[in-house]
């Protein structure tokens, strides 16, 4: 396949001082998951959810909310702002700053604490932070167009380092009772986590760990969203009334998934990177079994997919950052290419980057 036409890409690159994620409360196994939802819908077919969390191949989640109600706030510390706070606070710890040090800050999720402010701002309180922020309403590739903006910014002479940060909350979108009917629903619960993820960037540093070559690429035109919400936006208002839920089209979204990493590898090698000369690949975290899938689509030795979705799910906004985190966090050899493959069915979309983990040792936070 050849790279798509119409594509978004970076110039130079860009230093990475630091990465961070949190992770709301202690891990759910799938058991114990079940366990809580099947109480709120005793109809559910749990037989046929933990085989789907099998097949999957995810034995563990972070969530947010502690499922004693249909519909529920977050628990505490649980907040979506709150979780990037945390993740940020570990990411400048990591590069030694305070946030009033940042030139800027980008946030992106699709499951946001309120509509406005923006979750952002929210953050940007709850880290002391003065300066300017934006946020974009976009999941498993936010973090792509969020590092275009950030290329450009950081190559403004003076420019000052920026923060990243991805964080879903997406457990407390979820209806425990459309489960009982709904396959989609079932497989949004046994798929995906909640957590925050940040990255510190900036102008390019010689022998720091760097990033490079990243990109941004839609081929949804015209085509119906595998995920979407529908209600609560400003032409639904009777929608405001009842619980808000996630629509996703399973099998249209995994009809497009072949065509996105296709076109992510594709643009990777237009770019001078080839999924055969880099260490580690991180693909979107869409299951536990990635890694092998991709390993026999492409033609590249499994034990170079970085999967962490088993223990995690997909987390959404967070995923690539957080699965770049702990691999950092593992420590890795300088010099170490890292090659990220995002993708995202809201209108299918794909992003990445590059990371090059340089001749200096990372410190650790």
């Amino acid at each position: 396949m050849d790279a798509p036409l119409h594509t978004a890409y970076s110039e130079g690159s860009v230093a990475v001082l630091g990465t961070g994620a949190a992770l709301p409360g202690e891990a759910l196994d799938n058991a114990s998951l079940i366990a809580r939802v099947a109480a709120l819908a005793p109809a559910l077919d749990t037989r046929a959810l933990h085989a789907l969390m099998r097949r999957l191949a995810i034995g563990r989640r972070h969530v947010s909310r502690p499922f004693r109600e249909r519909a529920e706030a977050p628990s505490a510390g649980a907040r979506n702002p709150q979780l990037a706070a945390q993740a940020l606070r570990r990411a400048l710890a990591q590069a030694q700053l305070e946030p009033q040090q940042l030139g800027y800050l980008i946030g992106h999720t699709a499951t946001p604490a309120q509509p406005l402010p923006s979750n952002i701002a929210l953050v940007a309180d709850l880290l002391g932070y003065p300066g300017p922020h934006v946020e974009l309403r976009q999941a498993c590739t936010g973090f792509a167009n969020a590092l275009l903006i950030a290329f450009g910014m950081l190559a403004q002479r003076g420019a000052r380092p920026l923060a990243i940060v991805g964080s879903e909350t997406g457990s407390l979108f979820f209806d425990p009772a459309a489960a009982v009917h709904d396959r989609d629903q079932r497989v949004n619960l046994a798929q995906m986590g909640d957590g925050a993820a940040a990255i510190v960037l900036a102008p390019a540093r010689a022998g720091m760990p760097q990033l490079r070559a990243a990109w941004f690429g839609a081929l949804g035109l015209n085509r119906a969203p595998g995920l979407e919400m529908r209600a609560g936006g400003s032409d639904d208002a009777a929608a405001r009334t009842s619980p808000l839920t996630f629509s996703h089209d399973y099998r249209r979204i995994a009809e497009s998934g072949a065509l996105l990493f296709d076109a992510g590898a594709a643009t990777a090698r237009q770019r001078g990177v080839a999924l055969e000369d880099v260490d580690w690949i991180i693909p979107h975290q869409v299951s536990g079994n990635i890694g092998t899938q991709l390993a026999a689509h492409f033609e590249v030795p499994a034990e170079r997919f970085f999967v962490n979705a088993g223990e995690v799910g997909n987390t959404g906004s967070a995923a690539i950052w957080l699965a770049l985190a702990q691999l950092r966090e593992q420590g890795l050899a300088a010099g170490s290419r890292v090659l990220a493959l995002g993708a995202e069915a809201t209108k299918y979309m794909h992003g990445g980057f590059l990371y090059e983990h340089g001749s200096c040792e990372h410190r650790a936070a």
